[in-house]
Parts: structure tokens; sequence; C-alpha cells
């Protein structure tokens, strides 16, 4: 295609559904602000029956099953019907379905790399495996992260040259500090004004490491009992974790609020953030807290180590692990002076990952593609 060309650019971004995720996230991003001139974006998610996060915009919903062959199929039936420039595949089975979709109808395959190539288990070491044997089908490979690429270098053996970094974007003017819902939220949860409010917003799962939060709190709580901690989210490791707050003796400290659709709301009441990630392949949540002006102690894992400086943008516990995190959030609650230097910081910090220059990056690579023979 020459590089003169102005017709509409037609991308099916497909994800394996819109539940709360940083690729979901994404996803709304990309659709709901393109360039309407030149991108026209349909959204196919695999899972279409629960949904927490919605998309304004071309979004398919089909009722087939988990596991129906037929959802795959219906990838070159949307290609041909919509006339797909551009597949944007998302997360293991997107990527999957979109390489293969590649033998049967030409069509370019970006593999949008969020964090699955990172985990364990038998699923992700099988989706390696195949990602190994189908990359080649990619025109281009992105990565939400530097780690995250070095990881497809090493495990997935992609060429450096075919990978584009490209980090996931934060919405600056959804989160951000309004004094008035803090105050009335404090209120309906009858937060008392002594308390300082800790605050974890993600899956409950162990790479999340709530479990280490938990147990700081415990620490916390036998200094003084002015911390409550508020869980946001839900997950596998939601009712293990009710069970260790029990057994520490803490319940009455450590509230679980679920899912929140808006929770930049509810991240109004914390008066610091904490995220205790084992694994983590970028972190949307520290740019989140980093945003509404949350000081942040956080962990330095993969991905967020390129979000996080100690002592600049968070305080980052010297190890992961219950006893450090205590140890951080102990410093914090009692140095207002270093609570605002961090958040101050932090804000602007997170200026260079707003939404318009995510989607200029992406749609970038869009135009790129469509104008350079060397992707067909």
């Amino acid at each position: 295609m020459p590089a003169s060309h102005k017709m509409t650019i037609r991308v099916l971004h497909i994800i394996g559904s819109l539940k709360l995720g940083g690729a979901q996230v994404s996803v709304k991003y990309l659709t709901e602000n393109a360039d309407c001139g030149k991108i026209e974006s349909f959204v196919y998610p695999l899972r279409s029956r629960d949904i927490d996060i919605p998309i304004r915009g071309n979004v398919i919903k089909l009722p087939y099953r988990n596991y129906d062959p037929r959802k795959f199929l219906t990838i070159l039936r949307l290609c041909k019907k919509y006339h797909i420039d551009i597949i944007h595949a998302h997360l293991e089975k997107p990527i999957l379905g979109s390489l293969l979709a590649g033998y049967f109808r030409k069509v370019r395959v970006i593999v949008h790399e969020h964090g699955p190539v990172f985990r364990k288990g038998i699923k992700a070491s099988i989706y390696r495996f195949l990602l190994r044997l189908l990359h080649h089908r990619a025109s281009l490979i992105v990565a939400n992260s530097h780690a995250t690429a070095d990881c497809l270098i090493d495990k997935i053996k992609v060429n450096p040259s075919r990978i584009r970094v490209i980090y996931n974007a934060v919405d600056l003017e959804v989160f951000t500090p309004g004094q008035q819902a803090r105050q009335r939220i404090r209120n309906q949860l009858a937060i008392e004004p002594r308390d300082i409010v800790i605050g974890f917003v993600g899956r409950l799962h162990p790479v999340k490491g709530p479990d280490l939060l938990i147990e700081a709190m415990s620490l916390l709580l036998k200094k003084s009992p002015r911390y409550l901690l508020i869980m946001l989210g839900e997950g596998p490791q939601r009712c293990f974790l009710e069970a260790l707050a029990e057994r520490l003796g803490i319940t009455d400290r450590v509230r679980f609020l679920g899912f929140h659709e808006n929770v930049s709301e509810v991240m109004n009441v914390f008066d610091i953030g904490v995220i205790p990630s084992r694994q983590e392949s970028f972190g949307i949540v520290a740019l989140e807290y980093m945003s509404m002006k949350i000081p942040l102690v956080c962990s330095a894992v993969d991905g967020l180590a390129e979000l996080v400086s100690d002592e600049e943008t968070a305080l980052v516990p010297a190890d992961n692990t219950p006893k450090e995190i205590a140890r951080s959030i102990e410093r914090l609650a009692d140095n207002r002076e270093l609570c605002d230097q961090l958040a101050e910081a932090a804000s602007h910090y997170c200026e260079n990952f707003s939404v318009p220059k995510h989607i200029e990056a992406i749609e970038n690579i869009y135009v790129e593609l469509l104008n350079n023979n060397e992707y067909d």
C-alpha cells in the first residue's frame, strides 16, 4: 500500500473476554479513542457473556461455548465480512487462533503480548510452545514492556527486530484525585478519621501477592490499630485470603470489597497503595496509583521495575516479603512529607503514559504495516 493511501484501516481486535485486565483496558482505549477518519475498529471477545469492561463501538458477541471451534473459524468469516486489514490479537487463545487464521486468509496479524508468556503451569507451557512454532506468521509483535520483550526473545526466540515495545496507558482524566469523593466514600464505608487506609487493587491471585499484604497487615496491627486494608478485586484466592485474615485475627481490619466498575472513585479513600506482585509483565495499577497521587509501595519485579524508582516515585521494599512491605508502609504512614514528595513526582511521571500517546503509537504501527511491503 503506498504511503499516500488515505482509506480507512479496518482493525479486528480479538481478545479472550472483556473481564477486567490490562489487555481489556488497552482494547477499550484503542477502540473508543481511535482516529475515526483513519481507523475503524471491531472487537471480537471469544467469551462474551461476562463483561466487566463495556466498550463503546463495534463489539461482536457470539453465543459459542468455551472451546467451541466455531469461534475460531469465525475469525475468517469476520475478516471477510468486514474487509479486515489487520487482526490485533490479545492474550493466548486469540493470539494462537489469529496466527492460524493467517494461513487461510491474507491479513496482517499483530500479536500483542500482555504477559501470558511469563505464566507458569501446563497451559502456559503449551502456549509458549505453540507461539514458538507460529510466531513467524505475525507481521509484528507488540510487547507491553521491555521485560516482556526480553522474555519473547529468550523463550519464544523472536527476532528483536520484529518486536515493538509499547507501554500500556492510564486515563489521566479518570484516575485523578477527588476530595469530595474521598470524604463521601469514607463516610459510606464507615472509615474512622484516625484510620490509615492501605489499598490493594487487582486479581486475588498468587502472582499478585495479596497474601503477602495481608501478612504485612498482621505485623502492622501488632504495633498500631490505626491501619485498615481495603482489597478491590476478585479472584480464585479470595476464600483463602479471607481465611488467612481470620487465622491472623485481623478480619475486622481487612475489607474485601470485590469488583467495582468505578475503581478510581473508591481509590480516593486510599492513603497508601501497595503492589506486592510476584510477577507482573507491566503493572497498569501502578500508573493508576501514581495518577491518583496515592503514595505507593511496590515490588520491582519484571515490568514493574520499568515503572517505579525507589525513593523517587515509590518505595520499593528491599525484599518482597511481609516484613519489608510492612516496614515500607510504616515509613510512609509516619512521614507526610515523603508521601507528598513521592506522590507529586509519580503524578508527573505517569503523564508519559497518557491514552493519546498510547493510541498514537499503536496507530503508527497500523500505518507502518500497510505501507511496508516487507510485512506482506
